[in-house]
């Protein structure tokens, strides 16, 4: 069990609603520290200036989550979710009320943490306006706030190449730990009110389908695009020949992924590659596999970064048949079932 902390977080200070939930107005959480301009859309969201004090702590902390993989990204617009109709207020209204009673349950800290949360621009705007929907596996899962990039995935962009993630105020109580693939649906005793991947360094805030429209409440929406990022006409492929563009061994890659994606998801990684190696799949499915569990924004990263080491070493070293590279292929080509 994780006990729950109090942590500097610097969401919270920007927002004068975190800091005293008995101060909260009916008219939806505080923006007095705020220079929001613009009127509330149809949507109910608003309009964050660049020069606002939040649109900077937003756009930092999004930023520096991807900047560590060496992605470069531009933030579009930030929209603030207004709650102004009477239902949005009342849902508001819902969350500080059950933070109160997991304060109370946890002798006086709820826990209460910021996350992101990817998906599609349609999906993002049912959520704001009705809620969550019906979660695969009983839960939803969100990413810390040092995490954005882990939610890349999900944060589906259109066909403009824009993105969207929100960024929730999640009520995590007291958490346990929970394997992906445990089939577990809601918390094991009362004791414990969601989960997480890791107790000591979580990636992944686990709410269950039960209380995620309690626990869970989409404050933000921002808009942003990928400019370093694999291309449709750019696939992962197994070289027979030492290839001219980036490459990494699977060993290699697979450690750099433990840094970044949660262990169930390497050890399932490691797992296909040690099929490869006793020859129960062909590179084609080995390589497809890696794709479907890391992403191909992530693996693309991955190689660049080794693009410097292999300059260095392309005369001592060549790669062995388990590499991975990405180089201009046709659809065909090792293709994402």
């Amino acid at each position: 069990m994780r006990k729950p902390t109090t942590e500097h977080n610097p969401f919270m200070e920007s927002t004068s609603s975190d800091t005293d939930y008995d101060k909260v107005q009916e008219s939806a959480v505080s923006d007095s520290e705020s220079s929001i301009i613009g009127s509330t859309k149809s949507d109910g969201l608003i309009w964050i200036s660049e020069g606002d004090k939040i649109h900077h702590i937003i756009s930092n902390k999004l930023l520096s989550g991807f900047r560590k993989l060496g992605l470069s990204t531009q933030i579009e617009d930030i929209h603030k979710n207004a709650c102004s109709s009477f239902m949005k207020r009342a849902k508001l209204q819902s969350f500080l009320i059950f933070s109160k009673a997991m304060e109370k349950k946890c002798g006086g800290n709820a826990n209460v943490k910021y996350a992101w949360f990817g998906a599609s621009k349609d999906d993002m705007h049912s959520i704001v306006s009705h809620g969550f929907g019906h979660p695969m596996h009983n839960a939803i899962w969100l990413s810390p706030e040092d995490y954005p990039v882990d939610c890349l995935q999900t944060a589906t962009p259109n066909k403009d190449g824009l993105r969207h993630i929100l960024l929730c105020r999640v009520i995590l109580g007291r958490t346990e730990l929970v394997h992906p693939d445990s089939g577990q649906s809601h918390p094991s005793s009362e004791e414990f009110d969601t989960g997480v991947d890791n107790l000591h360094f979580p990636r992944k805030y686990i709410v269950w389908s039960t209380s995620m429209n309690s626990y869970v409440f989409p404050e933000f929406m921002i808009s942003f695009r990928v400019t370093t990022h694999i291309k449709e006409d750019r696939k992962f492929s197994v070289p027979l020949k030492s290839p001219n563009s980036p490459w990494i061994s699977f060993p290699s890659l697979i450690c750099a992924l433990s840094k970044i994606l949660p262990p169930n998801t390497v050890k399932l990684i490691n797992k296909y590659h040690s099929d490869y190696k006793e020859r129960k799949i062909t590179r084609r499915e080995l390589i497809q596999q890696a794709r479907k569990l890391a992403g191909d924004d992530l693996l693309t990263s991955i190689i660049k970064s080794f693009k410097n080491k292999q300059n260095k070493e392309s005369n001592e070293d060549s790669p062995d048949i388990s590499s991975i590279n990405f180089q201009q292929w046709e659809s065909r080509n090792c293709p994402l079932a």
